[in-house]
């Protein structure tokens, strides 16, 4: 029972290591500058070791993503942890997801890159996303019937939005590993209180617009399409 306790161990270890290998090597170039070879050398394992985890190097990006979404799904994924204060809720996980990105900004720097044309990848995030839309579109309406949100607000439209806006932001500026992750969930947060709870009213509409049946007055006060006189 040890013995097959210490296969284990080990065959885990030799398959994160040759993630942290491909990690490694792509902190100078790109996911298509990603080899194989270069990995194993490494990692220090022989080639043919490579293929006992993977069956190529998406296979081992679609792993490590897999890995990373199931250690943090309490975080990775949701916009805010439910509590008593929606605004500090909001601001608790928008901090914790900065963090997820900025501890593993190599890993989601390639995923970012792949992604573009790998659709497995793609599909991978996506569903990420999609569910913490989701999650955020039902606690805006459960804000909203408790009086905290504006009725008026779309609740689909600005879930999309906001949870597009904070995955975009945490690409550019974590993604890459140079931005400091509390400034960054510092401006998200202030962007979603302001979208959520402060909401501006909508712009009025120039005079002259917004039902008036009349051309823009022109010069001397005439219509736009009044003849001269």
């Amino acid at each position: 029972m040890e013995r097959r306790h210490n296969r284990r161990r080990r065959h885990e270890r030799t398959r994160q290591e040759l993630i942290e290998a491909a990690l490694n090597q792509s902190a100078a170039g790109s996911f298509k500058d990603l080899t194989v070879e270069g990995v194993t050398r490494e990692a220090g394992v022989a080639r043919s070791a490579f293929y006992v985890y993977f069956g190529d190097k998406e296979e081992l990006l679609l792993g490590a993503l897999e890995d990373l979404i199931a250690s943090h799904q309490n975080r990775l994924g949701r916009c805010w942890q439910q509590g008593d204060d929606p605004r500090r809720d909001i601001e608790r996980g928008i901090y914790g997801m900065a963090r997820i990105y900025a501890g593993n900004s190599a890993l989601l720097a390639l995923a970012g890159e792949a992604a573009t044309y790998d659709e497995e990848v793609r599909e991978l995030w996506s569903t990420v996303l999609e569910t913490t839309t989701e999650g955020t579109r039902e606690e805006i309406e459960r804000l909203q019937k408790a009086g905290s949100v504006n009725e008026s607000l779309d609740p689909e439209a600005l879930a999309e939005g906001l949870v597009l806006m904070t995955e975009r932001s945490f690409q550019v500026h974590l993604a890459q590993g140079e931005d400091d992750p509390n400034e960054v969930a510092s401006s998200l947060t202030r962007v979603w209180w302001a979208t959520l709870f402060d909401p501006p009213s909508p712009p009025s509409p120039p005079e002259g617009e917004g039902g008036s049946q009349g051309s823009p007055p022109g010069p001397e006060g005439r219509g736009m399409g009044d003849p001269e006189k």
